[in-house]
């Protein structure tokens, strides 16, 4: 994903190689964008269940004699609501796109901030999109 994501944008491809923070949080959502698509291949569900409204595996990776910060609980129930919402809203929006390839593109590019890489992102955008 992120290897065709540089492909696609210059810009994500400096700040990968540069190793620029903001990656930090572009990766992430870049990932959610795909489970919101069914396209993340089970990563989300692997690395955050709570999204799911599923427990995850706090223990993994101790060992019995390493004492260890306990981690911070993560509201599985309002996680996954808020998940859930966000895809009802992601699917209404791509059920008015026009074409939902170019939707993706657009979403990905709103959350990459690429608003002066390939096309600018505007109000003509989006209503060439249907939204």
């Amino acid at each position: 994903m992120i290897e065709a994501t540089s492909e696609k944008y210059k810009a994500f491809q400096d700040q990968v190689e540069d190793r620029d923070t903001e990656i930090f949080v572009s990766i992430p959502a870049l990932l959610i964008l795909k489970c919101l698509d069914d396209d993340d291949k089970g990563i989300c569900r692997s690395f955050f269940p709570p999204m799911f409204g599923e427990d995850g595996n706090s223990n993994s990776g101790r060992s019995s004699g390493e004492e260890h910060e306990e981690p911070a609980q993560v509201d599985k129930v309002a996680t996954s609501n808020k998940f859930q919402q966000l895809r009802a809203g992601y699917n209404l929006c791509k059920g008015k796109a026009k074409n939902e390839y170019d939707f993706f593109n657009l979403v990905e590019r709103c959350i990459l901030g690429m608003e002066g890489d390939a096309e600018t992102i505007s109000e003509k955008t989006f209503s060439d999109n249907g939204l």
